[in-house]
């Protein structure tokens, strides 16, 4: 044993491995949060979806998309989940659960309260529902200014995508 060398990890050996766990693991975070927020912005465009078929039923009921009693001052849009006990008693998502025509008042953006906004016009014939997405691409932004009110809520609240008639 004597005359033989011991052989161990030098400080180079142990910084290039720390540099390539480090690079690796960078890596991995990146995607993990790119996956994340596409998968906030699926469920956004999910529930806009959905929502779009609740006020497509209440449409062939009432002949408008005006949900009355519910939103803003009871004029059926602004901010579609949100309630403050004043200018917002019953909120759009609150009227249409209440009407069967959605499966809970709880609608909500995954990541913003309150997030989802509903605006109609044409004497309630049209309407679009707007997100804030955190990713989104130039033809829902652009979309967005060509729907009933979409480049004031743009403009004003920051919203980026936007579903509607």
């Amino acid at each position: 044993m004597i005359g033989q060398k011991k052989r161990g990890v030098t400080l180079v050996e142990l910084l290039v491995a720390t540099a390539i766990i480090g690079t690796l693991s960078g890596l991995v975070v990146v995607n993990v949060n790119r996956a994340r927020v596409q998968s906030r912005d699926a469920k956004r465009e999910s529930d806009l979806r959905n929502i779009q078929v609740a006020l497509e039923f209440y449409y062939n009921k009432h002949k408008t998309y005006v949900v009355s009693g519910s939103g803003y001052n009871g004029g059926g849009q602004g901010w579609f989940a949100y309630t403050n006990g004043t200018t917002y008693t019953t909120s759009v998502a609150q009227a249409l659960a209440s009407a069967g025509l959605l499966s809970g008042p709880n609608i909500e953006d995954p990541k913003q309260n309150p997030g989802y906004m509903i605006y109609t016009c044409s004497s309630g014939q049209k309407y679009a529902l707007f997100a804030t997405k955190e990713s989104p691409t130039s033809s829902d932004t652009a979309y967005v200014q060509t729907v009933c009110n979409g480049s004031a809520v743009a403009t004003s609240y920051g919203k980026n995508f936007a579903v509607g008639n």
